[in-house]
Parts: C-alpha cells; structure tokens; sequence
C-alpha cells in the first residue's frame, strides 16, 4: 500500500520526516444554507445561499515525526497559510491555514518517535496543481470538467477596435484604440489587462466577465480569432 502524505506550503511532509497515522480523508464540502423555522408549521425552509456555495472545513492529519531533533523544525514550518495537498488527490491542492496548537509528544523513554496532530481549515474549492492551456478557436468548444463553474484567464488579439469575447450569456465588449493589441481577460479578478496595466477603462458599461458552465462551453465573440485559455478548473 502506497505511504499515505501530505504536502504543506510545497514541502512533502516525508521530507521532514513526518509520518501519518492515517491517510487523511477526502471531503466533499457541505452546501450552504440556512434552515428557517415558521412558526405553526412543522418542519422547516431550507434556504440555499447561492449557487455553488460552500463552507469551509477542518481536516486533521494524526503525525509521527521521526527523531526529536525535527520537533522544533516541523512546528515552525506546520504554521501560517499555504497550499495543501492530501495524498488522496495528489493532483489537487487547495488553499488551507494551520489553526489550534501543533503539540507532540513522545511516544515512549527508548523511541526517539513523537506523536501528534495538526488541524488545517481548508477552503472549499480545489484546483489542479498543473494548470493547462488550451487554445481555442472563435466559435470553438472548451470543456469544463470540474464541479463548480470556471473563471479562466483567456488571452486574446483583437483584429478589430470594438471586439466582444463570450460563453453563453455572458460576454464582455472591449474598445481597443487600435487592432494587433494582446488583452488578458481575468474572469475571477474581474479585471482586463494590456501591457501589464489595468484597462478596465477599455471596458463596455455591462458586460459580464464569462464563465464555463460545467460540461462543455462555446466560446463566442467578435473582433478576434483565436484565444488562449488558461484553465482553473475548481473541484470538491
């Protein structure tokens, strides 16, 4: 049977000779909602706070580490906020923070072995370690495989002034001041980008930075004729 790890902040938790009990579980994070009571009536409402949205949640890693002279290492470095990645998805991290107090104590007087435990809060959401880039056609298809809706980074080359960049419903017009310029359109920042500044003065009154339903997705538009997508595919 594989060793079960984790890796915190880009250490591998071997590395510094940490062992696992157990491996540590895989979450699926619970949905957030508010449960209302009416008064006279049994039961009561479940009231969903948005789409796709979730809580955070605690995962606890039971450790070993091999050799006191580690102890003080691991818990200067088992501290702060980082990414985290469990052995259970090793092609997934997601973004965590080190909470409550990482005590170890010694298994026995013959064995230099110490035993403990650390708690990480863990962000819903987890994305890819290796992000891919896709280049896309003007009317082509992208698939979103992940289990919430993406907001990629998607970089475009306008051959004309005025150019529309769109998924479904949502699109977003850009009036350039001239043709041949390289705009980066960051979905989640909600923020366009030419020559490393902010050019969001560019941008037309209502436009909708676009998102990648789950499933597979158009890409739509005007003005351009291919663009590169970077992928950030979000998971449970």
């Amino acid at each position: 049977m594989a060793q079960s790890y984790f890796v915190w902040q880009g250490m591998d938790c071997r590395a510094m000779g940490v062992r696992l009990a157990a491996p540590v579980p895989i979450v699926w994070p619970e949905e957030r909602v508010e449960h209302i009571q009416i008064p006279g009536r049994s039961g009561d409402l479940t009231a969903v706070e948005g789409e796709h949205i979730y809580n955070s949640y605690i995962q606890t890693a039971q450790i070993t580490v091999i050799g006191g002279q580690r102890a003080g290492e691991v818990k200067r470095w088992l501290r702060g906020s980082g990414y985290v990645t469990f052995s259970g998805e090793p092609d997934k991290r997601q973004m965590a923070r080190v909470i409550g107090a990482v005590t170890l104590n010694k298994v026995s007087r013959n064995l230099d072995l110490w035993r403990g435990e650390v708690q990480f809060y863990c962000q819903p959401l987890k994305e890819r370690i290796y992000k891919e880039t896709s280049t896309v056609s003007r009317g082509g298809a992208i698939r979103n495989t992940g289990d919430v809706a993406e907001k990629p980074l998607i970089t475009v080359v306008n051959t004309s002034a005025n150019f529309t960049v769109g998924v479904g419903s949502r699109g977003i017009t850009i009036a350039a001041p001239s043709t041949g310029m390289q705009f980066k359109i960051d979905c989640d920042a909600q923020i366009v980008i030419y020559a490393n500044d902010n050019a969001m003065e560019l941008v037309s009154a209502g436009s909708r930075f676009p998102e990648l339903a789950m499933g597979e997705n158009i890409l739509t538009g005007t003005g351009w004729a291919s663009a590169t997508v970077e992928r950030r595919e979000r998971f449970l």
